[in-house]
C-alpha cells in the first residue's frame, strides 16, 4: 500500500481538474439543480459530482493501479449506475424504472463481475448461513438497497459524500495488511476524488468557489461502490471482514432507508415519496443547522464503524453477538426516531450544545 501513497496526489489532481472542467459543461448540458418547494439553495447548482468522482476513480485506476480484468466489467456497470442517475438529474426518471436498472447492474455485478453475497456468515451462531440459488438475487437486492440508501440520505451538503468516506475508511483499516495492496489503494482513490468533491460542494476557500452537488449519479454510484467493496472483501477465503461488520460500516443510510420507508408505507404513501422525514431533517426541525446536523451524523456513523471494527478486531469469533448488537442498535434506533422523532432531536440537541460548551471552556482553560 505504501507504494501506492504518492498517487494520491495524482488522483486529487485528475478529481480537481475533472471537476473544473464539467462545471462549465453542465450548464450547457442542463445539469443543473434549480430551487423548488423542497429544495431551498441559492441559484441553479452543476449536478455534476457524482460523474466526476467516477471519472477520476477510473482514469487514476487504469493510470496508477495494476487491477484484474473483472475490473472493467465492474467500472462499466458502475459506469451504467451513474449514467442512469445522470439522466435523473436531467430528465426526472420514474422511481420503478430505475429499480429495475439498479436489479439489473446488481444481478449484472453478481454474476458477470462476480461480486456476488452467497455467505452471510454466522449470523445466529449456528454456523454460516450460505444462500445458495437466491445468492444472486439477493445480491441484487442488496446492492439495490445500498444505492437507494446513500440516494435518500443525500440531503444536505456533504452528508453522502462523508457517509462514503467513513464507509471507506473503516474498510481501509480493517483490509489495510490483509487484502491486496492495489485493492485498497483502489478504497483510497475513491475517498479522496470525494474528498476533492467535498471542498466544492461544502465551498471551501480558496480550493473552490463554486458550490457543486453529486446529484443522483453520484449517490447512486456511491452506494453501488460501498456495496461491492462489502460484498468483495467479506466473501471468499481471501475475505479481510465478516459480513456483520459491514452492516456496522453502513449503519446510518441503511437504518435512515428503513425508517424512512415503513414510516412513507404508514402512512400509504409509496416508499419513494420524497419528503422531509429523513434523520438530517429532523435534526434540522428540532433547531440544528445544516453544518450542526452533518457533523452529528457522521459522528454517529463514526461511532457505529468504530463499533464494529472493535468487534471484528477484538472478538473475530463472535459474529452473531456483533450482529444481534447492530439489531438492538437498529431497534433503538427506529424507535427514537420513528416514533419519538422530534422529541429524540431535541434532546440530542440539548446534549450536543452542552458538550460543546463544555470544550470551549476548556479549550478556554488550557489557553490561559
Amino acid at each position: 500500500m505504501i507504494q501506492y501513497l504518492p498517487s494520491l496526489a495524482g488522483v486529487a489532481l485528475v478529481s480537481y481538474t475533472l471537476t473544473k472542467l464539467l462545471i462549465p459543461i453542465s450548464h450547457l448540458a442542463g445539469l443543473l439543480d434549480r430551487p423548488d418547494g423542497r429544495k431551498v439553495h441559492l441559484g441553479s447548482i452543476p449536478l455534476v459530482g457524482g460523474i466526476a468522482i467516477y471519472l477520476s476513480v477510473l482514469f487514476s485506476a487504469v493510470l496508477f493501479l495494476n487491477l484484474p480484468d473483472r475490473f472493467i466489467s465492474i467500472a462499466l456497470i458502475c459506469g451504467l449506475i451513474t449514467f442512469i442517475g445522470a439522466l435523473d438529474d436531467r430528465y426526472p426518471v420514474h422511481p420503478y424504472y430505475r429499480l429495475t436498472m439498479h436489479l439489473i447492474a446488481g444481478i449484472s455485478i453478481a454474476t458477470i463481475a462476480g461480486s456476488c453475497l452467497y455467505n452471510l456468515g454466522n449470523l445466529l451462531g449456528l454456523g454460516n448461513i450460505y444462500l445458495g440459488i437466491i445468492a444472486i438475487p439477493f445480491t441484487a437486492i442488496a446492492i439495490t438497497g445500498l444505492c437507494n440508501a446513500y440516494n435518500m440520505v443525500d440531503g444536505i451538503d456533504g452528508l453522502a459524500g462523508s457517509l462514503t468516506i467513513v464507509s471507506l475508511v473503516g474498510l481501509l483499516v480493517l483490509a489495510n495488511g490483509r487484502a491486496a495492496d492495489n485493492e485498497v489503494a483502489l478504497l483510497a482513490y475513491l475517498a479522496t476524488s470525494i474528498g476533492v468533491f467535498l471542498l466544492f460542494n461544502l465551498t471551501v476557500k480558496p480550493f473552490a468557489k463554486n458550490k457543486i452537488f453529486m446529484g443522483d449519479a453520484g449517490s447512486t454510484f456511491l452506494g453501488c461502490a460501498v456495496a461491492i467493496a462489502m460484498i468483495h472483501f467479506s466473501q471468499s477465503n481471501r475475505a479481510v471482514i465478516q459480513p456483520a461488520t459491514a452492516l456496522w460500516l453502513v449503519a446510518i443510510p441503511l437504518m435512515d432507508m428503513a425508517s424512512t420507508m415503513v414510516r412513507r408505507f404508514s402512512k400509504g404513501k409509496s416508499p419513494f415519496h420524497a419528503d422531509r422525514t429523513h434523520l438530517h431533517h429532523i435534526l434540522m426541525r428540532a433547531g440544528f443547522s445544516q453544518r450542526q446536523a452533518l457533523l452529528a451524523i457522521i459522528v454517529a456513523a463514526s461511532g457505529l464503524a468504530g463499533i464494529g471494527i472493535f468487534l471484528e478486531r477484538a472478538w473475530p469469533q463472535t459474529e452473531a453477538i456483533s450482529f444481534a448488537l447492530f439489531l438492538g442498535i437498529f431497534g433503538l434506533y427506529f424507535k427514537f426516531v420513528f416514533k419519538h422523532a422530534f422529541r429524540f432531536a431535541k434532546r440530542v440537541r440539548r446534549l450536543f450544545v452542552r458538550q460543546l460548551l463544555r470544550w470551549i471552556v476548556v479549550l478556554v482553560k488550557d489557553r490561559r
